[in-house]
């Protein structure tokens, strides 16, 4: 059987979930850039068969309490997928789940585990992503419940990226 490229997603619900899929969607018309659900990425890239990543997500999912998720500040990096993002704070519970994550998943770890809430990818210029702080202003600071895991397939072009698997966390 076929191996896929697979995240782990925490997504935000309500109105925090409008408002990050609004700037989102905002973002990507006017940087021409791909639009995306709002969440913060727990293992960005899993290498597995479908029914492996699905067990083991549902046995990660019970391992797990649901913990909130703090957003903080904005900040970007060079890289495409962290091109801009509200930073997470990197709190007890998200670390630790990040761990348990990684003995269900072990492999190489691409970059330092950094929570972030991801609002625009591709490849611009330090003064562009420092230009859409200064329009967008600090009013990112925000609470959500990690009470779901997701997983989804993440291969090919953003815009046909599909959810696989929700999971509730364990109560």
């Amino acid at each position: 059987m076929a191996t896929h490229n697979y995240s782990f997603w925490f997504m935000p619900k309500g109105p925090i979930a409008k408002k990050y899929s609004q700037v989102i969607a905002q973002l990507a018309k006017q940087y021409a850039s791909p639009i995306f659900p709002p969440h913060v990425t727990l293992i960005g890239s899993i290498e597995a068969q479908e029914e492996e990543a699905i067990g083991r997500t549902q046995k990660l999912a019970s391992l797990i309490q649901p913990f909130p998720i703090r957003l903080t500040t904005l900040a970007y990096t060079d890289a495409y997928y962290r091109a801009l993002f509200v930073k997470v704070d990197p709190s007890p519970a998200i670390l630790s789940t990040y761990q348990h994550a990684r003995r269900l998943f072990p492999g190489k770890q691409e970059t330092e585990f950094m929570p972030h809430l991801s609002l625009l990818y591709g490849n611009f210029p330090p003064e562009t992503k420092e230009k859409i702080i200064e329009e967008l202003g600090d009013s990112f600071a925000g609470e959500f419940e990690a009470d779901t895991l997701h997983l989804y397939l993440t291969e090919g072009a953003v815009e046909t990226w599909q959810s696989i698997k929700t999971s509730p966390l364990q109560r």
